[in-house]
């Protein structure tokens, strides 16, 4: 019983780990800006390039998030809520379906819903 019962915590505690309020069967993620600067320069560092507007000298950011297991993957965009100042270390949802969809600003800790310039659930 008692390890049955810590089996269940550990499984659950892992997919707790990765929950967020946006809708992971969408293709959000929970990411963190690893870089900022212009499309030009920045582009070929990311594992998947979803572009910006405005071509090379666009601004640019490369994103990373786990798409389950341990390793890591890298989005960059151009897109990000109207008026968000991103900074190195941000979080950030990314959707990794939907190149369109912008940069979504992650609630602070200790928050729930959604912060300006997110998505609905």
């Amino acid at each position: 019983m008692r390890s049955a019962l810590l089996c269940a915590l550990m499984l659950g505690g892992c997919s707790a780990f990765d929950a967020h309020s946006f809708d992971r069967s969408a293709g959000w993620r929970a990411a963190q800006v690893v870089s900022i600067g212009k499309m030009g320069e920045l582009a070929a560092t990311a594992d998947r390039d979803c572009g910006a507007d405005g071509g090379a000298a666009a601004p640019y950011a490369v994103v990373r998030y786990r798409n389950g297991g341990v390793h890591t993957r890298s989005i960059g965009t151009g897109r990000w809520p109207a008026a968000a100042e991103l900074k190195v270390g941000d979080a950030v949802e990314v959707n990794i379906l939907d190149c369109a969809a912008p940069l979504a600003l992650a609630a602070p800790a200790g928050q729930s819903g959604s912060s300006s310039g997110t998505p609905s659930r």
